[in-house]
């Protein structure tokens, strides 16, 4: 029998039909699945820290994202420890700690413990009003890290936020804040980029050698945060272990901070391949003017780099620098050089005055551009 146009027509109408019909259901299951895997965790009150531990850390196992309920707060007594796929979303909320706050259970090495993980907001603090004297939150041997729009109190001897090892690591809108008494001579900073060596990532060590063999961090970005500390941001190496002390990070980029440093640099950048430092106020506030501590943007190494270093460019451009012995300082400690360093635009002051407001050693890179800056005495 030959099909009429009328019944073409018709049967290809039906298949549009059913075709938007089963976008429509698919859509609404995504939805739903969606929905199912975010689960609001309530506050208890219990004071004791047991009972919002407990939840919070079942809620992570069970669903993965986790909200807090906004202006809630809660306690808790051991720490949150955060595996791949998961992310907390605290805004509003107060997080009260006995110990540290976060962290992962380092599983494997070349940054795969942990894959995609964001905290988004809260303000998360300890017990005590001398904040904790150790780490909040720190993140080792993984990737794909974002924390967001959190305040995290720490003690001036502590880390706000530690990220040991890792690669891909955002930190954005956040206030990282010191508080308690400041040690004078203090050198620990709010944001420590660290190495993990035996002596520098102690915690790791139970978990096997294989965790504290020297592996860096690479491709972390620091974007419009607010930093005060004993030291802001640091970007460590292995000062007392010379098996490790020619490892190198890589590829740092500190955009639209505030720093201010209280007895050591505001941003301290050691053994790093490549930096974009751009439209910061970075203010040291050291009483050791004689002092590499008291500078205010410190870049520097300590050991024979990789041959990569010779391609790698270091742009300084758009920041007000305030430091004692100098604003803003390059040197290498070693034979090997900064391939490219650009300073441009920047205001940098010196208390020992204007000729040491913005200071690139002459034998430190193999390159170097400077323009549109400024240098004042302080």
């Amino acid at each position: 029998m030959t099909e009429t146009k009328k019944d073409t027509i018709t049967k290809n109408i039906l298949k549009i039909f059913i075709a938007a019909a089963f976008v429509c259901i698919c859509t609404f299951a995504a939805s739903v699945i969606t929905a199912e895997a975010t689960v609001t965790v309530a506050p208890t009150g219990d004071k004791s820290g047991k009972e919002d531990l407990y939840n919070i850390t079942a809620a992570l196992e069970d669903d993965g994202s986790v909200v807090l309920q906004n202006g809630g707060v809660y306690y808790i007594k051991g720490t949150l420890y955060v595996k791949s796929n998961q992310s907390i979303t605290a805004t509003g909320a107060t997080v009260i700690t006995e110990n540290g706050a976060i962290r992962n259970i380092p599983t494997a090495v070349n940054y795969n413990s942990i894959s995609n993980f964001t905290l988004d907001g809260g303000t998360w603090k300890n017990s005590s009003s001398e904040g904790f004297k150790k780490t909040m939150m720190q993140f080792s041997h993984s990737k794909n890290i974002t924390i967001k729009n959190a305040t995290v109190e720490c003690n001036y001897e502590g880390h706000a936020l530690e990220i040991l090892a890792c690669k891909n690591v955002t930190v954005e809108k956040c206030k990282l804040l010191g508080v308690g008494k400041v040690v004078k001579n203090s050198c620990e900073e709010q944001l420590q980029i660290d190495i993990a060596t035996p002596k520098t990532a102690p915690t790791l060590v139970e978990y096997g050698s294989k965790f504290v063999s020297g592996q860096t961090c690479k491709n972390i970005t620091i974007k419009n945060n607010t930093i005060r500390g004993s030291r802001g941001i640091c970007a460590n190496y292995a000062s007392t272990e010379n098996k490790y002390i020619n490892k190198f990070h890589k590829n740092i980029k500190i955009i639209g901070n505030k720093v201010t440093s209280k007895t050591s640099e505001a941003v301290a950048l050691f053994n790093v391949i490549g930096a974009t430092v751009k439209n910061n106020k970075l203010t040291n506030k050291s009483s050791r003017v004689n002092t590499a501590y008291s500078v205010g943007l410190h870049i520097t190494m300590f050991a024979k780099a990789p041959s990569s270093i010779k391609k790698a460019t270091y742009t300084v451009t758009g920041n007000t620098i305030k430091g004692g012995r100098q604003g803003f300082f390059v040197y290498s400690h070693s034979s090997s050089k900064f391939g490219k360093v650009i300073a441009k635009n920047n205001k940098c002051y010196s208390k020992m005055g204007a000729s040491s407001a913005l200071v690139i050693h002459k034998d430190s890179s193999i390159k170097k551009s400077t323009s549109k800056n400024k240098i004042y005495k302080w």
